[in-house]
């Protein structure tokens, strides 16, 4: 400072009123004795600390009507005491400046005596609680990770989120989940004991502050949470099931702000989700610069929904025998013309974590009715794959009956593929959706079935009309292997249930063959046909859609086409 500001300085350094002096981001620049004396830190710790976050309440700048707005926030300075605190802030040329009044004494002139203890608790639950769990809420954790960055010491932060804890307040309910959040609460604070701080950020994620910890410690504490949590029985109307949470840990040491902290712990949970849940990570640099991927391609596939950058090809089902076609399953493509190219593989799952997915299944469903709608050939049927995210979009039956009654589409022309894995982790869902389309006349089919466990009770729990093979069964079902008694299996339970059968990722001709004597009737893959733009589908003349496509040879000497033909689930 100049000598005006060092003069300043000592004058408010000597006064009994609470300053600091913070840059635009509200890191602290400067404070006085009082001020240091509030937060229980020296003023070397408070610099570069956030003023927000070690006095909770505090604003992020000058109130937007006037520069001198005040608001009153509570400090909690010992186990059952808080104080009342004035905040004010000003605007300076570079920053601002805070000044803090302590207006405990005027507050509690508006309590009556018997009845401060009790407020004083109740604003203690209310300042630093989470009212469901009683664990510290977002705001105190918050302070008291950045105490500990400011403090200067080492450790770490954890964070623990439920996989699949929407299930359980859709099948059991809002209560239910109440429940398991206090259930779980208890187990946390049990297991992880004294000298570390405890804390519901909110929803289903709750966070750990471990002081003085290394990360293989952290690790291993992380891992004996989510053990317990394991143990946890969830009882209802459905039955007793376990739950299991994924973990992120991030390392952490004075010199980071807290933000950078709960965001790196963040993306190390969001890494876990990613690996299949139910499992503990360590934040690394990749996952940041996975991170950037992921938003990158986000941002390519919402300007590619919304500019004309997606594209649906045409994948043909080809009875055997004749080789005739009997449909099309439609497999959608990035054609965005930037570099480099997306796969659906690279695509598809980025939009489902993030719920675009939701708006590109419509668009596929709605593209599929308009080509309908124009080539109105009985004969030309497609198929549509429906991911597990919209599986719990209420909404999306009607819209496609909507669409298909509008336009005068038989339904009978448009069907739906569910994955087996996404019906199982969406049963209820599943079940719903199924029976709202296929009772207006559309078909479902189950796609890559026997991957799941428990495949033929689904079949009896979903009305389905179809089932389309795993391509994992039909890879080696020409050299004798076990596949073929596992594919008839299939085709006899499907037969006798009335249940149509299409089998997948067909490459050879001595698989149709095979196929062929297992009474399999409709197959499709790269042997019987390659995908197409369905442009270039619809522009031939009208019913040659149907006709047999020209046999490739076989995959091996196609190059690309396993890849890609494994990638055919949208």
């Amino acid at each position: 400072m100049d000598t005006d500001g060092t003069s300043l300085s000592e004058v408010l350094d000597a006064a009994d009123t609470a300053f600091a002096v913070t840059d635009t981001r509200c890191c602290v620049r400067w404070l006085n004795r009082v001020m240091a004396e509030l937060l229980a830190l020296t003023p070397e710790q408070c610099v570069g600390r956030s003023l927000p976050a070690l006095l909770v309440g505090a604003p992020d700048g000058p109130g937007e009507r006037d520069s001198a707005d005040s608001v009153v926030v509570s400090l909690r300075t010992g186990t059952d005491q808080h104080r009342w605190l004035e905040v004010r802030c000003t605007q300076l040329n570079d920053g601002y400046l805070y000044r803090v009044s302590d207006v405990s004494r005027w507050r509690e002139s508006d309590v009556e005596p018997a009845e401060r203890d009790e407020w004083q608790k109740a604003l203690i639950r209310m300042a630093d609680e989470d009212p469901l769990t009683g664990l510290l809420n977002r705001r105190a954790l918050t302070r008291e990770l950045e105490r500990q960055l400011a403090l200067g010491g080492d450790g770490a932060l954890l964070l623990l989120d439920l996989d699949n804890f929407k299930d359980i307040n859709d099948l059991r309910g809002h209560p239910a989940g109440d429940r398991v959040m206090c259930t779980l609460a208890n187990v946390l604070r049990d297991r992880l004991g004294a000298g570390h701080i405890l804390g519901r950020l909110g929803g289903d994620e709750f966070a750990v502050v471990l002081e003085d910890t290394d990360e293989a410690t952290a690790v291993r504490v992380a891992d004996r949470l989510r053990n317990a949590v394991a143990t946890i029985p969830v009882t209802g109307g459905v039955g007793t099931t376990r739950i299991t949470v994924s973990a992120g840990v991030a390392g952490f040491q004075s010199g980071e702000s807290w933000q950078d902290v709960l965001a790196n712990a963040d993306l190390a949970l969001y890494a876990s989700k990613d690996g299949g849940r139910n499992r503990v990570t360590v934040y690394e640099q990749g996952h940041y610069a996975d991170t950037a991927m992921r938003v990158t391609v986000l941002d390519r596939l919402r300007n590619a929904l919304t500019n004309g950058g997606l594209e649906l090809h045409a994948m043909p089902m080809v009875k055997l025998g004749s080789n005739r076609v009997v449909g099309h399953e439609l497999l959608l493509r990035m054609e965005d013309g930037r570099q480099p190219r997306l796969g659906p593989g690279e695509f598809l799952p980025a939009a489902e974590r993030s719920g675009l997915v939701l708006e590109i299944d419509r668009w596929v469903a709605g593209t599929a009715i308009d080509a309908l709608v124009a080539h109105p050939y009985p004969g030309l049927r497609f198929n549509v794959n429906v991911s597990g995210r919209t599986l719990e979009d209420e909404d999306f039956g009607d819209y496609v009956l909507d669409r298909l009654a509008a336009a005068g589409v038989a339904p009978g022309r448009l069907g739906f593929e569910i994955t087996e894995t996404a019906a199982v982790t969406n049963l209820a869902a599943a079940r719903s959706l199924a029976q709202q389309l296929r009772a207006s006349g559309c078909r479902i089919s189950l796609d890559d079935f026997g991957a799941g466990f428990g495949s033929f009770v689904h079949l009896k729990q979903l009305p389905i009309t179809g089932v389309k093979i795993d391509g994992e069964f039909v890879r080696g079902i020409d050299y004798g292997s076990r596949d073929t008694v596992l594919v008839q299996g299939i085709v006899d339970i499907a037969r006798g249930l009335g249940v149509s059968v299409v089998a997948e990722w067909v490459e050879r001709a001595t698989q149709v063959d095979a196929l062929a004597r297992l009474g399999v009737r409709v197959a499709q893959g790269f042997h019987l046909g390659k995908p197409e733009p369905l442009s270039d589908l619809l522009a031939r003349p009208h019913g040659t859609w149907m006709r047999s496509p020209r046999l490739m040879p076989n995959a091996e000497d196609a190059g690309e086409a396993m890849s890609l033909d494994a990638q055919n689930s949208t």
